[in-house]
């Protein structure tokens, strides 16, 4: 009897402490070491990190429209890692305002 109370109270102990381990996730990293500039065609935007960290990366273009109106945004579908380049073409008759990188952790 003795020892199942003392079990009893050491159990109750780690309960009032949080002595029970619960399972935490560590967080990934960001993308380091980034290069993004106007494609080699120049009809698109080029993005690459030379360590991921564990995050993911893509390249995003903002486009102006040959014959005027309103600029054209499109990003890349894929998300990327481990140094891979991210491309994203513009649409036909536009052509490259400015570009970015879009990064998450995960």
């Amino acid at each position: 009897m003795k020892k199942r109370y003392t079990a009893l109270l050491a159990g109750a102990a780690m309960a009032l402490l949080g002595l029970q381990g619960a399972a935490t996730a560590a967080p990934a990293g960001w993308p380091t070491g980034c290069t993004s500039h106007t494609s080699w065609t120049g009809g698109g935007w080029l993005a690459a990190w030379s360590h991921s960290k564990g995050g993911h990366y893509k390249a995003a273009v903002i486009c102006t429209r040959d014959y005027g109106g309103p600029d054209v945004t499109v990003h890349s579908v894929t998300w990327k890692d481990h140094g891979d380049p991210s491309f994203i073409a513009c649409p036909p008759l536009t052509s490259v305002k400015s570009g970015i990188i879009i990064t998450r952790s995960y």
